[in-house]
């Protein structure tokens, strides 16, 4: 039996999350490309492993914002299609490079343009086929994009350190000591890269060619320059509402009262409209305080996660110089923030998100400020480190759906890319600020002050107001 093309869909956009997820696993594998190019680049500094993020992040961050409103120019099955074929590529000449900054170019850069492309697409494709269960189906990709990094820091680390060897050489930066691996580790290095990279781009590159966006609820006829009409159809209200709807068949409708713009038709059907004209409110809808609030609070946890995710095995080897406890944990931590996903994606079709948002701040909040007294035993470190990842990822499977419950199905899905700039401002901030800070302050300091802004914000969250109104 043939699937059908929602299921299509779905498993399309599972596949690229699962190719996706490379990327996931920088500052959990890093240490490792690192140990091999030191060999031939002996004064490669560590700080490679962070500021080239930085300096690649702005035009990452651009593409992922405006993803897909380019999509819905060149269509979205074009769209991904190009871009997990640039992933595809990126990813298959990277292991080749024979240079540090070179393999990070493609490795991150390339791929993350591809990735960047290719994120929120994939979300609206797989929405437009599954509507009011949007936190259901963002749970499950994410769920999936979180399950396969798992497999993928899985077979770096085992490919990489077989035998479990502890890191035994050691680089200092300004104020920190970080320790990476000799000869013995880092030669396998390559041969991890290689098998990872192969079976990430074959699942982007499948995955590209199986998604593509419900139709019926997705096209539009392009009327005018500012305007756009949806065209005339079967109204599915009682008959006795033909007539007053056959008097007024152009109706000029005010977002405010709906909190969508461009309404695609199954709710303009719900509405009893044979044929609207929309007023423009997306530009009304990114300075709302109500999207502000959340791009802010998203900002300052994403801070967080981007710091102690590119240094958390380079970091967390200076307290417990045992990488494959350090991996374990992290492979844990990894698992349960997936499941944690999807049963984020259940609960935000069920409760009010600011009830969430205030439960995964907080958790997240207290968790970044134990972690450096955690990582003293390894036990306390497991638990916090797990609890944490659990809470802190849950974010963005809660936006999405939020961002459509405040401000309507259309504005909501092209808000939800825009979310981006947060990322945007940690990917420039952390690594910039980081590589300052470390010259007066040490890494531990660090996290006790992203855990406290992580809390402030948290009142930032109760007084967002629900109801959006231009």
């Amino acid at each position: 039996m043939l699937l059908s093309e929602s299921k299509k869909c779905l498993i399309g956009a599972i596949l690229i999350k699962i190719g996706s997820a490379l990327l996931l696993t920088w500052g959990k594998t890093n240490v490792y490309f690192y140990s091999f190019y030191k060999q031939t680049e002996p004064d490669l500094s560590i700080a490679y492993n962070t500021l080239p993020i930085a300096i690649m992040a702005l035009p990452i961050a651009l593409i992922t914002i405006f993803s897909v409103k380019i999509a819905k120019k060149i269509g979205f099955k074009l769209h991904i299609r190009i871009a997990t074929t640039i992933q595809c590529a990126s990813l298959l000449i990277a292991p080749y490079m024979n240079t540090y900054l070179t393999f990070i170019i493609f490795y991150i850069f390339f791929y993350g343009i591809g990735y960047s492309s290719v994120a929120f697409p994939v979300f609206s494709c797989t929405w437009s086929h599954y509507k009011k269960s949007e936190g259901r189906v963002s749970g499950i990709l994410l769920g999936a994009y979180g399950f396969a990094s798992v497999i993928f820091v899985i077979i770096i680390t085992y490919i990489s350190n077989p035998n479990n060897q502890q890191a035994d050489l050691m680089t200092e930066h300004k104020t920190q000591i970080y320790k990476y691996f000799s000869e013995s580790v880092a030669q396998n290095a390559q041969n991890a890269a290689k098998i990872v990279s192969y079976v990430a781009s074959f699942c982007c590159l499948i995955g590209g060619f199986l998604i593509r966006p419900y139709v019926n609820s997705t096209q539009y006829k392009q009327v005018g320059v500012s305007e756009q009409k949806i065209q005339q159809f079967e109204e599915e209200t009682p008959k006795q509402n033909d007539k007053e709807a056959q008097q007024d068949s152009s109706v000029e409708m005010d977002p405010t009262s709906v909190a969508v713009n461009d309404l695609p038709l199954e709710i303009a059907s719900d509405h009893g409209l044979p044929q609207i004209k929309i007023k423009q409110s997306l530009s009304a809808a990114i300075k709302s305080i109500q999207f502000l609030t959340i791009v802010t609070c998203l900002s300052v946890l994403t801070l967080f996660l981007l710091t102690l995710g590119l240094n958390y095995k380079s970091y967390f080897l200076s307290k417990i110089n045992e990488d494959f406890f350090i991996t374990f944990v992290d492979l844990v931590a990894l698992m349960a923030s997936s499941f944690a996903n999807i049963l984020w994606g259940f609960l935000i079709d069920r409760i009010n998100f600011k009830i969430l948002f205030v439960i995964i701040y907080f958790v997240s909040g207290i968790g970044a400020i134990a972690l450096p007294f955690s990582a003293t035993d390894k036990i306390a470190f497991f638990v916090v480190y797990v609890i944490t990842m659990m809470f802190d990822k849950g974010a963005l499977v809660v936006t999405g759906p939020a961002l459509i419950k405040i401000f309507g199905d259309d504005i909501g899905h092209q808000l939800f890319p825009i979310t981006y700039i947060s990322s945007l401002v940690s990917i420039v901030v952390g690594p910039v600020s980081q590589f300052i800070l470390l010259k007066y302050f040490s890494f531990d300091i660090i996290l006790y002050c992203q855990g406290s802004l992580i809390l402030l914000v948290i009142i930032f969250i109760i007084r967002l107001n629900m109801n959006y109104q231009k």
